[in-house]
């Protein structure tokens, strides 16, 4: 179509329409999207932008799978029902944070990971610590059967870094040149 510049301008000026939300008016993830790869545990927060979110709803949400397994008689329904309950919590969550980023409105902190941001290229050591499992299990090494005995170490590791992260009061250095005379 050709428009003329006024109609242009005012085109390009007008807020984008979702499907879900109505106007946009502000920049974030598309709640739709969110809400459907809210389906993939951990995937939907991923989306978000939220990545230590994600890995840690994986892990709580295959630890209560894992119990329900290894529990018998009614706790195995109740860890059961526990993981249902969770599994459409994340796809709740997943949408309720992106129409709150896509709205611009602040995001609420989740176990202590408000804005928790990682130097380090995650996504990257993970897909290679992965790989590098599988090869060895598919060369005969069945590193498997050793992993899933200790992967409730996961768990703590993430639990003592929430704790030293909290301990910590997440203060950094004292900024150096502020508010002091330096003599040269």
């Amino acid at each position: 179509m050709v428009y003329c510049e006024a109609c242009l301008a005012a085109r390009l000026q007008s807020p984008a329409l979702s499907p879900i939300l109505g106007p946009r008016t502000g920049t974030g993830p598309n709640p739709g999207l969110a809400l459907f790869l809210g389906f993939i545990p951990g995937v939907g927060a991923i989306y978000n932008g939220q990545v230590m979110k994600g890995m840690v709803q994986v892990l709580l949400f295959g630890s209560l799978i894992a119990i329900s397994d290894r529990v018998g008689g009614p706790l195995d329904t109740i860890f059961g029902l526990g993981a249902a309950a969770f599994y459409f919590y994340m796809v709740i969550d997943s949408y309720q944070t992106a129409k709150r980023k896509a709205l611009g409105q602040p995001v609420e902190e989740w176990l202590g990971f408000g804005d928790f941001k990682l130097n380090a290229p995650i996504g990257a050591a993970l897909l290679i610590g992965l790989g590098a499992l599988f090869l060895l299990d598919n060369l005969g090494i069945h590193v498997f059967e050793s992993i899933g005995k200790f992967w409730p170490v996961l768990l703590i590791v993430i639990g003592i870094l929430l704790l030293q992260r909290r301990v910590g009061g997440g203060a950094g250095p004292p900024q150096s040149g502020s508010g002091t005379n330096q003599v040269t």
